[in-house]
């Protein structure tokens, strides 16, 4: 009985041929260390048409081999998928970004604007009743310009607002501050305060690495809009 070299199959011709077409064409994203998908079958083909056809590979693990094509083609498909959701999920966000506009949105910051005329606000959250909280106000060189006294405040969200006087009485220049807030309990144990910055939103960038970003007024850059954490 003759045996016919297994390079003269008709089947893995026809996937070899399938196989040289596809790597003619446009190159997709790579599994592994593969340059791309086309690359991959083209490797597989290759090893199944040079199997030694005195020693057959049995049907087991011809099976396995062939599964590999199914698998590959799944992962590329996955991939793609995945990136048009990203980009829909990114146009999302940018449409629910653009309907801020000119709303005063709360963000996880501790800075404060202080416009040349005017007052700047903030605010922060206490996790339990204060008896005692003070805000310090602080200039980007580190100093601080006015200590604000908040006294007893309950559980929660608290906002303040600071008219840019300073401790020795002067009107402290407009710009950008940042704010700490300490504050104790009727024992004078410290009671845990977080900030937060809050901001009019002037315009909204969508081509952001980190998705979109907003720009608020009086902020010499931009805020992400996974910073947010409300809308006044």
């Amino acid at each position: 009985m003759s045996t016919s070299p297994i390079g003269s199959n008709a089947f893995l011709s026809s996937l070899q041929t399938s196989s040289s077409s596809g790597t003619s064409g446009s190159s997709t994203s790579g599994l592994g260390g593969l340059a791309d998908v086309n690359t991959f079958y083209t490797l597989l083909v290759t090893q199944l048409t040079n199997q030694d056809p005195m020693n057959p590979l049995s049907n087991q693990d011809l099976s396995a081999q062939l599964a590999q094509f199914s698998t590959a083609s799944g992962i590329q498909s996955m991939q793609q998928s995945m990136a048009t959701l990203t980009a829909q999920l990114a146009q999302t966000q940018g449409l629910q970004a653009a309907n801020l506009v000119g709303q005063t949105v709360v963000f996880d910051n501790n800075s404060v604007s202080l416009p040349a005329s005017g007052t700047a606000a903030g605010g922060f959250t206490l996790a339990s009743a204060a008896q005692n909280v003070q805000v310090q106000v602080v200039n980007s060189a580190g100093q601080t310009v006015s200590t604000l006294q908040l006294g007893a405040l309950p559980t929660g969200v608290q906002t303040f607002t600071w008219d840019g006087s300073t401790s020795n009485g002067q009107q402290a220049p407009a710009g950008n501050y940042t704010f700490n807030v300490s504050a104790t309990d009727g024992t004078g144990q410290s009671v845990a305060a977080v900030p937060f910055g809050t901001g009019k939103v002037q315009s909204v960038y969508l081509s952001g690495s980190n998705g979109p970003s907003l720009q608020l007024q009086g902020q010499s850059g931009t805020v992400p809009l996974s910073s947010i954490q409300g809308v006044m």
